[in-house]
């Protein structure tokens, strides 16, 4: 409960910064941000173990161009899961932050198809402890303008793949210019 408070928190700030930045900058500004509503599916091949959290995604980005930006994200766990391997239940949760390069074009007027590639910090804990792992994360995503000032997006991002373990999931946000 106390992270879904954080992110309804993190939710208003972006929007009132965006009702703010309407009265005094510049909406061609190069500053972005985002919340967004995540669907994790973490997969382990070799025991079994699937889990579906859901989290909380910030981002924050500068365009360099208009086909070429740059973002920080940080996501948290804001619904455990939990799953039973052999007779023990373990209820996992997960938190991550990483930067991304993100090449895009426009594909009509107010819509934009992207990609995402960067380097991602993991950390997955449960009853069995915490694991941490650095890794390469892509993605692809489609981002359509909603009103002058705020625009919608939804992205597909593998987020962890190594040794048969996979994290990967839907992103539903919305996103404004500051």
């Amino acid at each position: 409960m106390e992270n879904l408070k954080l992110a309804f928190i993190a939710f208003l700030v972006v929007f009132g910064i965006s009702s703010v930045s309407a009265q005094s900058v510049n909406k061609d500004s190069d500053y972005y941000g985002e919340i967004g509503y995540t669907t994790t599916h973490f997969k382990n091949d070799k025991n079994g173990f699937s889990i579906n959290p859901k989290l909380a995604r910030l981002i924050i980005g500068k365009e360099f161009d208009k086909n070429l930006a740059v973002e920080g994200a940080y996501a948290f766990t804001t619904s455990k899961d939990s799953d039973v391997v052999g007779s023990v239940k373990y209820t996992g949760k997960v938190s991550f932050y990483g930067v991304y390069l993100k090449p895009k074009m426009e594909i009509t007027e107010d819509v934009e198809a992207f990609a995402r590639i960067g380097a991602l910090h993991t950390e997955y804990s449960d009853e069995a402890g915490t694991a941490n792992k650095n890794r390469l994360s892509y993605g692809i995503g489609i981002q359509a303008k909603l009103t002058k000032d705020i625009y919608g997006q939804v992205d597909y991002m593998n987020y962890y793949k190594q040794n048969g373990v996979t994290a990967n999931g839907f992103t539903i946000s919305v996103g404004t210019r500051f």
